[in-house]
């Protein structure tokens, strides 16, 4: 059998250096990055459960290194980050053989049976309805579906109290001279810095997408975070003379009117800061200071109330189209800076200004759809509980190909 993958290999090397890159058509490049990414996907899977019996036999030890993941990252040349991951899911996929045989035939990539995986682990019940959910949903739907099963299935304040126990600020400069910063630290005090952010790199988005200087999400944060140290700076400065001025940190809570009610959350509940993770209760109404907080009080999954609690008070219909679509909404795209409102039937054709025909676009998909004839349909599902799109090309196009 290993005789045959090393064939396969060796010929998969072969046919790989004979493919002239430059000659080949786009459309066939773009089918050709999705036979790479399924090679990927049953090379990564095999990893996986392979690392697994490594594990199990331990016959990782007698090469010198001092464990699995340090092994594991030398074998193979990859970050000790990445051994680490492959490590952890190797050893969960041993009680989660649907999973597991899910990776393997490619149903579930390495990303989504991490997913899975952490959430099965904590409640095994819930592993076909995440397997399921995999099937339709980007990685990041995923994972916030994860964080709340693992949120409902332990206790909220033994939770947040070992993350804030374990925090940590660290850094340090890396072989290139750059300064490198990583941290820990509960979902509530994230939101903070995150909010306190987003309104820097917003304003430099902006900038730079007048200017024609397009760079990574990435790099405008870290923009971002110079520019508020900037700001705190001439803040301080500023106190004995002119009055110096910050943005609003705001802050979005989605919250369940039970668990509200009753002060915490009880399985299948949600109070989470979107786009974030799941805190306390009481953590949303206590722990996060001076904030400008937006409480969107959910009844099932219709938002029922919106409660602002802060200085500036904002349209409350903008605050649920922001905090119902906090990516943009064309399927597969995960961009969450600079998302404009558009209306789904333009407003030009008697489209009206409500809630249902709102929605969240990326500034490229927002000018397809108002220059190029694209079109957002809704799809409607059997449970009618989730709002799920498609995003259509106009007929030339489609014609065409």
């Amino acid at each position: 059998m290993f005789d045959k993958l090393k064939d396969i290999v060796t010929l998969l090397r072969e046919v790989s250096s004979r493919i002239d890159i430059d000659v080949v058509a786009g459309k066939d490049a773009a089918e050709l990055v999705g036979i790479a990414d399924e090679i990927r996907r049953a090379g990564d899977s095999l990893r996986t459960v392979a690392v697994g019996q490594v594990e199990r036999t331990n016959s990782w030890k007698g090469e010198g290194a001092k464990s699995i993941t340090e092994w594991l990252s030398i074998e193979t040349d990859c970050p000790q980050y990445e051994a680490q991951a492959v490590v952890l899911l190797a050893a969960q996929l041993q009680h989660l053989p649907v999973t597991q045989a899910a990776l393997r035939n490619g149903t579930l990539s390495n990303a989504q049976a991490v997913e899975v995986a952490r959430g099965a682990i904590v409640a095994p019940n819930t592993e076909t309805q995440l397997l399921n959910l995999a099937k339709h949903v980007t990685v990041r739907d995923l994972r916030d579906a994860t964080a709340r099963v693992i949120a409902g299935a332990t206790d909220e304040a033994a939770r947040h109290k070992q993350i804030h126990n374990s925090r940590f600020l660290k850094s340090w400069r890396d072989p290139d001279g750059a300064f490198i910063i990583k941290g820990r630290m509960t979902v509530a005090n994230g939101a903070l810095v995150m909010a306190a952010l987003t309104p820097f790199q917003d304003e430099i988005f902006k900038a730079a997408r007048t200017s024609g200087n397009h760079e990574r999400s990435e790099a405008y944060a870290a923009d971002a975070l110079m520019a508020l140290c900037a700001k705190s700076t001439t803040k301080q400065s500023s106190e004995s003379g002119g009055k110096a001025t910050r943005p609003n940190a705001v802050i979005n809570i989605r919250i369940d009117i039970d668990a509200l009610k009753r002060g915490h959350t009880e399985h299948g509940e949600i109070c989470e800061i979107a786009g974030v993770g799941q805190i306390p209760v009481a953590t949303a109404t206590e722990y996060l200071g001076e904030a400008f907080l937006k409480l969107l009080i959910l009844d099932g999954t219709e938002i029922k109330t919106i409660a602002h609690m802060g200085r500036a008070i904002p349209a409350k219909l903008r605050t649920g189209i922001e905090e119902r679509d906090r990516v943009c909404q064309v399927p597969t795209c995960d961009t969450s800076i600079g998302l404009e409102i558009d209306h789904i039937k333009p407003f030009a054709e008697g489209g009206p200004t409500t809630f249902e025909n709102l929605v969240r676009l990326c500034k490229r998909h927002h000018l397809q759809k108002t220059h190029n004839g694209y079109r957002l349909e809704k799809i409607e599902t059997e449970a009618g509980t989730e709002i799920r799109w498609a995003w259509r090309a106009p007929p030339d196009l489609r014609n065409t190909g």
